[in-house]
């Protein structure tokens, strides 16, 4: 009797898993259709793009962008990312409301920094043609914050589409800017005011999605709520934010330890090689993050059981995914690049083939950085953070001692990043209790 009921409990366990499996394809379905369309949209302006703007005009916009993803998640202290997590949606509105006061409160702090130091940070970078334009800058900072507090609410209500319509809107509204500023000769500035546009498109679209839920769990916002919870979840800004600062600075440190160590030309070759390479990454594998972490909250930790069996489903689908991509760039990158954007482009192509070693590993370890969060795995989640912080920097440090040509120095990034991948996947699959 007791075998046939831990049978019935087994397969009944097995079956949540895999609706919960099912669930999360489903949404990351969704969200690689509205990606990819918005992808497709922001590739197929490259090659205009590339004709109109020089090398160096792609180098200020590739600083001025990872300027902009450095700085974003400052702007929330990363509580937003705790929102999916409360089980009541008054509970999760305060986290909102929380999140964007913080974005309120950091936009006039972050503008008077980069008032008074943008100048000698330009300069450390060898970007002192975007000193004109750092008030810019700003302007995207409020924008994509207001937009990553509305977009972790989509999350929440699992509004797949409505993130994917957003995300579409983004792209177009971007490369349309850029485009046709090039087109009136505002150089490189066209290229700065699309990403400023496309950073906020779409917070109005989802500002009057959720008016309702706003509106219905404004009264349940209180003072005393979002102190417990600033307490409560303090892990996210202790442990979250400087983990997160962390990922994107060494996700954006070839670009600016390249703007710093080479000319200002091969800077413009990898910002467009790595925006190529962008592409695989967000189309599948934020995608499949943002749909397997609504997933995980609602399941939520007390049933790890059914978490283990959706994540190594994720994963498997994920490697299936990734193999095409990967072996394309890395066999067929260079000439992709020279017919795809002209023939000054060949190194970029060169680059992006070098980079796609770590890709595959990319993929396996997106969506499973989430696990931390639920199993409030945020210490490890910084330390893993640090060591690709400091493997990178010893990459690039030791190619310019060794005065290695960048091509040298990117080969050995990509090996040592796919390491780092490899071990970061093994480390978040061990929180899940047993």
């Amino acid at each position: 009797m007791h075998s046939v009921l831990m049978g019935k409990l087994l397969a009944a366990r097995q079956q949540l898993g895999g609706n919960a499996s099912a669930k999360v394809f489903k949404g990351m379905a969704t969200l690689a259709v509205g990606n990819g369309l918005a992808r497709v949209v922001g590739l197929g302006s490259i090659p205009l793009l590339t004709r109109i703007y020089s090398p160096e005009h792609f180098a200020v916009l590739s600083v001025f962008t990872a300027l902009l993803l450095i700085l974003t998640p400052m702007m929330t202290l990363r509580y937003e990312l705790a929102v999916p997590l409360p089980s009541r949606d008054g509970t999760a509105m305060t986290l909102m409301v929380l999140s964007a006061v913080f974005v309120a409160a950091t936009t006039v702090i972050v503008g008077i920094l980069l008032w008074l130091a943008g100048p000698a940070l330009l300069t450390l970078v060898s970007m002192e043609a975007l000193m004109p334009y750092r008030w810019m800058l700003g302007v995207a900072l409020t924008s994509a914050g207001l937009y990553e507090v509305l977009l972790i609410w989509a999350v929440r209500r699992r509004a797949y589409p409505a993130i994917a319509r957003t995300q579409l809107q983004q792209s177009a509204v971007g490369s349309i800017a850029k485009v046709a500023l090039g087109l009136l000769g505002l150089k490189p500035v066209g290229l700065l005011a699309g990403q400023v546009l496309g950073a906020g498109a779409g917070t109005v679209r989802l500002i009057r999605l959720f008016e309702a839920d706003m509106k219905r769990y404004w009264r349940q916002v209180t003072l005393l709520r979002a102190w417990r919870l600033m307490r409560h979840y303090r892990s996210f800004p202790t442990y979250r934010l400087p983990s997160q600062l962390l990922q994107i600075v060494s996700s954006q440190a070839p670009l600016l330890l390249t703007a710093a160590l080479y000319d200002p030309r091969t800077t413009g070759q990898l910002g467009l090689a790595m925006m190529t390479l962008a592409l695989p990454m967000n189309l599948l594998g934020h995608s499949t993050s943002k749909a397997y972490y609504a997933e995980i909250a609602t399941i939520g930790r007390k049933r790890p059981a059914e978490i283990r069996t959706l994540t190594y489903s994720v994963i498997k689908r994920l490697l299936a995914l990734a193999l095409a991509p990967t072996l394309v760039l890395l066999l067929f990158g260079e000439r992709i690049f020279a017919l795809a954007f002209g023939t000054e482009w060949t190194m970029a192509g060169e680059m992006a083939s070098l980079l796609a070693i770590y890709l595959l590993f990319q993929f396996m370890h997106a969506p499973a950085s989430h696990l931390l969060s639920v199993f409030q795995g945020q210490r490890l989640l910084l330390a893993l953070n640090i060591q690709r912080a400091v493997l990178t920097l010893a990459c690039f440090a030791s190619g310019h001692l060794l005065e290695l040509p960048i091509t040298s120095v990117l080969l050995v990034y990509a090996i040592t990043l796919s390491a780092h991948y490899l071990f970061s996947l093994l480390m978040s699959l061990r929180v899940i209790p047993r």
